[in-house]
């Protein structure tokens, strides 16, 4: 018996198929509901199929988090922010939202059901993720999460194949 390195397994084979999605109009309230019921973290958001963008616990918490505004610098009677405007925008609609339309990461990171796993962990890794959605073109197909990958290495379920038959 030859043992394979799950490294070089393909997302397509580990992916769960069936994870639970959000809609753009659902609201903030019935992904709360969903992440508890389902027990997880985060859910991709899609639209007719089409991957649109994803929502995690942390998008959700900044309904609870003070936004601060930049500082200000006095320079000759004049008013200098002290940090991104942009910033601050971005997340004073965030903690605004009330809609996953609103709260979603857009243009989230994503994976080929063809990737490899170490390519999968590379890009959790790289952009501290957790849950990577697995799409073929903008059409969504399953999802992978850095827990699926920690367990196949802790568990090691039956990755070995037989030799000669």
């Amino acid at each position: 018996m030859e043992e394979r390195d799950i490294r070089g397994m393909k997302v397509g084979e580990v992916m769960h198929e069936d994870w639970p999605t959000l809609k753009p109009d659902d609201t903030v309230e019935d992904a709360i509901k969903l992440f508890a019921r389902r027990g997880i973290s985060g859910a991709p958001v899609e639209e007719d199929g089409r991957l649109v963008g994803v929502v995690t616990e942390g998008d959700l918490i900044f309904q609870d988090a003070d936004v601060r505004a930049p500082g200000f610098l006095d320079i000759l009677g004049g008013m200098v922010p002290l940090g991104s405007w942009a910033e601050y925008r971005r997340e004073a609609l965030k903690s605004a939202g009330v809609t996953m339309d609103e709260v979603m990461t857009r243009d989230p990171v994503v994976v080929s059901p063809d990737a490899t796993l170490s390519e999968a962990a590379t890009a959790m890794a790289e952009r501290r993720i957790k849950l990577l959605p697995v799409v073929e073109g903008d059409v969504l197909r399953g999802v992978i999460t850095r827990r699926d990958i920690l367990l196949l290495h802790v568990l090691r379920p039956d990755l070995s194949a037989e030799e000669g038959g």
